[in-house]
């Protein structure tokens, strides 16, 4: 006769939401070690226990698969939080100027100064000249809040190097004004690089002590996993602290798992990945992939556990944004780089994940997207889009022929979305009703330190809401259900980084990574999603949070 295989833990009354292909829902889940072991009535599971299991009453709560969040970057979020002058919520630029003032009369002359979270979208919002009124004795960088533009004060500019001979990268602009003096605007990446390049790395505790912080963040509002599409190998870290990074997420040490996808600015830095991460040539101790390559090669396990695929971006964010109407947008590489970086990331057999927010910039994806499949056939390379604020219908119809992932924010609405224009079209912005009539998998991420809110409730909120802080009302053709919503930030997440078959639902033989709740968010009023809190998030069976007081 078998021997009845005993729990580790059990959870009992309550209401599993489980996520399943039904949508089932059961009284009780046992976990063993850290799967699932089986789910059903609480008589059942309960008759699963031994005289080690640890057992915990529910008394009716809720519990749904741990929350995946598809879009963060945890490093500058952590940044944000603890380190950085943090900027948004405000919107006057004096009191904002006053901010960095009072950080620089107390920091050590000649410490360079980083404040994030600018939410004007106009361009000319401030310059050199404002900040050196506020200190000449600092570099100082303020970015926007979609880290896609910032401005640099005086210092900052002979720090990196940007005087009047200096050149605009290509898909960048260093703005210019009388006599070619730089204003201070940086636009896009390869802009604000120069100046950036010029900032000392964080030390390994920094590091450490911020990506920490921000996965403690994540795992209090019953978040697990985490995505994170814009991690800087080449640029803006070191090659210590991007192997410092992967080593973090593989130990186990956080709270939370994390897959990886390190950005790659230029063609040639995507080259250089491509061949120190998989190409069977000999390694390259001076690219600054070497690092991970020496991460995959000694410890595939932990490699394998961590890494996403790569990242590449195609266009900005507000007034660069690559719409069809936008006369300023910019474009960082031009179709013909697109389609070579995509075809060597797409050729060694890697996820491609794309920032690209405007129409335009999406349809162009989808052109090299299906140009790199037709070439080089591989079954489900599940490619990436990230953002897509509202691609076309036509675009919607390709994306679900080419088989692409949407990673998107329907919480952009509730903050931003006073902000946003007044074309025919706004309204349905973040068109998740559309998404899911085209059988398209999406996945929800915050887009922090991007987006001034990382809790998921937020998300789940304005894919059934989607309503502005300010009371504007966006098109309710695009709502979608709390349970569709709900599935979209499990399954949806887990889909985006091949995971389906481990995470992003409770059944037998998954890993057990929960989330027990103060209320459930299939009854609830949909006005009440963003206020619930997690009473106890479990990671592979282990509590990793518990919120004191919510028994």
């Amino acid at each position: 006769m078998a021997v009845q295989p005993e729990a580790s833990l059990i959870l009992f009354n309550g209401r599993i939401i489980t996520v399943d292909g039904s949508d089932s829902v059961a009284e009780a889940i046992a976990v063993r070690g850290d799967r699932i072991l089986a789910l059903g009535s609480t008589p059942r599971i309960r008759s699963l226990a031994g005289p080690n299991s640890i057992q915990i009453d529910l008394q009716g709560k809720a519990v749904t698969p741990g929350l995946i969040d598809s879009h963060a970057h945890l490093p500058p979020f952590g940044s944000r939080e603890l380190v950085w002058v943090k900027l948004q919520g405000i919107e006057s630029k004096k009191e904002i100027l006053e901010l960095i003032k009072a950080r620089a009369e107390r920091t050590p002359e000649g410490e360079f100064i980083n404040a994030w979270g600018v939410e004007n979208d106009d361009l000319s919002f401030m310059d050199r000249h404002d900040l050196d009124n506020v200190t000449t004795r600092h570099p100082v960088l303020v970015v926007h809040t979609t880290g896609q533009w910032g401005f640099a004060n005086s210092a900052a500019l002979k720090l990196g190097g940007v005087d009047r001979a200096t050149e605009s990268p290509p898909g960048s602009r260093v703005e210019k004004g009388e006599r070619d003096e730089p204003t201070g605007l940086l636009v896009h990446y390869p802009a604000l690089y120069l100046v950036r390049r010029a900032i000392p790395p964080p030390t390994a505790e920094q590091m450490e002590r911020a990506i920490s912080h921000a996965a403690a963040l994540y795992s209090q509002e019953g978040v697990t996993t985490v995505h994170d599409n814009f991690f800087m190998v080449t640029g803006m870290s070191s090659v210590e602290s991007s192997r410092l990074y992967f080593d973090l997420a593989a130990s186990g040490r956080l709270p939370l798992r994390l897959k990886i996808w390190p950005y790659l600015p230029t063609l040639p830095d995507t080259l250089d990945a491509v061949a120190e991460l998989f190409s069977p040539g000999k390694p390259n101790p001076s690219s600054p992939f070497y690092g991970l390559g020496e991460m995959k090669r000694t410890d595939p396990a932990a490699f394998a556990r961590v890494w996403g695929g790569l990242k590449i971006a195609i266009d900005g964010s507000g007034p660069t944004a690559g719409w069809s109407r936008n006369p300023n947008a910019l474009m960082l590489h031009s179709p013909a780089v697109l389609r070579q970086m995509v075809d060597a990331i797409h050729q060694a057999g890697q996820q491609v994940s794309v920032h690209a927010v405007g129409n335009l910039a999406v349809e162009t994806m989808l052109d090299v997207f299906e140009a790199a499949q037709k070439e080089y056939v591989r079954p489900d390379p599940r490619h990436r889009i990230e953002h897509a604020l509202w691609p076309g219908d036509e675009s919607i119809r390709r994306i679900r022929k080419l088989g692409i992932v949407i990673s998107t924010h329907p919480q952009f609405i509730y903050a931003w979305g006073d902000r946003f224009g007044s074309g025919p079209k706004v309204s349905e912005f973040i068109p998740l009703r559309s998404f899911l009539d085209q059988q398209i998998p999406v996945a929800l991420g915050a887009d922090p330190p991007a987006f001034p809110i990382w809790q998921p409730q937020y998300a789940l909120w304005q894919a059934v809401a989607r309503v502005s802080k300010g009371g504007r009302r966006f098109s309710s053709n695009e709502s979608i259900s709390i349970g569709e919503a709900l599935r979209l930030q499990t399954m949806g997440g887990a889909y985006a980084a091949f995971q389906e078959n481990d995470l992003g639902s409770l059944e037998e033989g998954k890993l057990a990574d929960m989330v027990v709740w103060d209320r459930d968010f299939l009854t609830i009023p949909t006005e009440d999603i963003c206020n619930a809190k997690a009473c106890t998030t479990i990671m592979g069976g282990k509590v990793v949070f518990s919120r004191q007081g919510t028994g």
